[in-house]
């Protein structure tokens, strides 16, 4: 694979997102939310393959499941106007789909067809399949990237007034005064909570910080942590009660991660260095 196919497939991504284009500005807003995001994951899945230290080509495999992973999401707004795959379709399934379909990967190799579609088709399962090793680790890179951006586009989401905001974004959740109980268990336990224990926008604010619980690379968790998402998605919720107690336990996980507060001392130290006088 080569940046020029690279180029080409982001070319033809780029005409099928116009495909669904919405008279509707509101509903509009969604389709935009999407494409934006997508570009986004392309750009931190570039950091994540520098960090890691993948070679070209790989780092061309992974930024082209970045930059089709959600291929999916565009169909199933246009027939549900929705995000919530819980209520439509799985749009990991049918954006592998849709790429097979489509030929979208024609004139790269089968193998690398393969590792595209499969991180395309489980990307936002909730457990990794068993897949080949090959197969996971572009799996997780794609797994982390999309995280990434994710939690930056849903801080975004409720700084917002609701009448800016790409209202799909929210799943169609109800605010919420405080969290649900059965999800403080799951948290303490160091697990990722299951979309189906979401009931508020509450709920899905602890979700996302529990993503942290699931993180795959080193890289990941010091953008992570540098882009202080941690503070901020705790500042979103009650800071009372039992959702305060899962928030500090999040933190308590986060500060505990060794590497991570070596890296950010190292960069701290490196930023306040004076310049040598001459």
């Amino acid at each position: 694979m080569t940046e020029e196919d690279f180029a080409r497939l982001k070319g033809r991504f780029l005409k099928y997102v116009r495909t669904y284009r919405m008279g509707d500005p509101s509903e509009q807003r969604n389709i935009a939310l999407k494409r934006t995001h997508t570009l986004n994951v392309c750009r931190d899945m570039g950091f994540i393959c520098r960090g890691e230290g993948l070679d070209e080509k790989d780092a061309l495999i992974a930024r082209t499941a970045a930059l089709l992973h959600d291929t999916g999401r565009f169909p199933q707004y246009a027939k549900f106007r929705t995000f919530d795959d819980r209520t439509s379709i799985n749009h990991g399934l049918i954006g592998a789909e849709v790429l097979l379909k489509e030929r979208f990967l024609e004139g790269l190799s089968r193998s690398e067809q393969s590792l595209i579609i499969r991180s395309v088709k489980y990307h936002n399962a909730y457990a990794i399949p068993r897949l080949d090793r090959r197969a996971v680790f572009f799996l997780k890179l794609l797994r982390d990237a999309d995280k990434l951006d994710i939690w930056k586009v849903m801080l975004q989401y409720f700084a917002q007034p609701a009448q800016s905001r790409a209202a799909a974004a929210g799943l169609g959740l109800p605010e919420g005064a405080d969290v649900s109980a059965e999800i403080i268990p799951v948290i303490l336990e160091n697990r990722v909570v299951p979309i189906a224990l979401v009931k508020s926008l509450n709920d899905y604010k602890l979700l996302l910080l529990s993503w942290v619980f699931g993180i795959n690379f080193k890289t990941t968790f010091r953008l992570f942590s540098g882009r202080h998402y941690a503070r901020d998605l705790a500042s979103c919720l009650p800071q009372t009660g039992e959702g305060r107690r899962a928030v500090l336990h999040i933190e308590d996980f986060v500060s505990s991660c060794a590497f991570t507060k070596k890296e950010l001392g190292k960069r701290k130290r490196k930023r306040n260095k004076k310049p040598v006088q001459k």
